[in-house]
């Protein structure tokens, strides 16, 4: 019992069961949406075989969270100390052997799903290691704060090109266009949330703790992660185009919306950088994650 309540309390501040749960299903759900053709043979996947690939990419984003805790361990030692790894909640072996039990779980449940979806697990878990081994030019790369983000941040494409192999059995190579497109648009849109949830409010800013908003200024972050904005929202509706032949309004017309408010957001706290703003503007940030994967999904399935 010891053993499950420490876990489930690092899971609940380190990576939400029921928060990560939604936006797993959100982006699952709109990467299988754009995947999705009623004509394909073989057809889609049965409900198990969709669940199975909904917990294969939950999995996918436990096992870099947990990459990430033990990468930061000595930094947050000394600067997040109250973290569950830091403060010794979790011993670093048991820490280890968690992980390990993780991805050979993932790897077993991915043989099950096929062949195609294998190969396709198989390229975003070992991109996923090379992250861990921070592309072994950590110590070059680490202070270089916008560079660090992006490389981590494409996993997040090959996560789509797993679910293309999970909703069509087909092995990456095979990827269609428009899924491939939209796989891309997945890179500009996690960058989103990344740029923006390393925003703060002057007061915010601690000695020691790199931010996007001490290095570029906040109207310098604001226009970094907007740049990523427009490049994933285009990406996005071009992939539809080619989808479904024409720019469907189901689609645009609330991705428009839920983009814009983080526009609005962005813009306020450019002007107004302080702890309220930068606060406004990362619960935009969060909020667009989610919303923008659920308004794809839903827009698709109405159309």
């Amino acid at each position: 019992m010891a053993f499950l309540s420490r876990w489930w309390q690092f899971l609940r501040e380190r990576h939400d069961p029921i928060g990560i749960s939604l936006m797993v299903l959100a982006f699952f759900s709109a990467n299988a949406a754009l995947t999705y053709d009623p004509a394909r043979t073989p057809p889609t996947p049965d409900s198990l075989s969709l669940f199975g690939g909904f917990v294969l990419i939950w999995f996918l984003f436990l096992h870099m969270r947990l990459f990430d805790e033990v990468k930061d361990y000595q930094f947050d030692r000394e600067h997040n100390p109250e973290r569950p790894l830091a403060r010794g909640l979790i011993s670093l072996g048991e820490f280890g052997t968690i992980t390990l039990l993780v991805i050979i779980s993932e790897l077993v449940l991915a043989a099950h799903l096929g062949w195609g979806t294998f190969c396709s697990f198989a390229f975003t878990l070992c991109f996923t290691l090379l992250m861990r081994q921070e592309f072994f030019i950590g110590d070059w790369m680490r202070p270089k704060l916008e560079l660090y983000a992006i490389t981590h941040t494409f996993s997040a494409s090959l996560m789509g090109l797993t679910i293309f192999s999970i909703m069509t059995g087909k092995v990456p190579v095979m990827i269609e266009y428009p899924s491939l497109l939209f796989a891309l648009s997945n890179w500009f849109i996690f960058n989103v949330f990344e740029f923006g949830r390393k925003t703060f409010g002057r007061e915010e800013e601690r000695e020691g703790v790199d931010s996007y908003s001490a290095r570029l200024y906040p109207w310098g972050a604001v226009v970094l992660l907007l740049i990523n904005l427009v490049a994933g929202y285009g990406l996005m509706m071009t992939a539809c185009q080619q989808r479904f032949g024409s720019f469907p309004l189901s689609v645009a017309t609330p991705t428009a919306i839920i983009s814009g408010i983080v526009i609005f957001s962005g813009l306020y706290y450019s002007f107004t950088p302080s702890r309220f703003g930068a606060k406004m503007y990362r619960g935009a940030v969060t909020f667009f994650l989610l919303a923008y994967h659920v308004a794809i999904g839903v827009g698709v399935w109405m159309r």
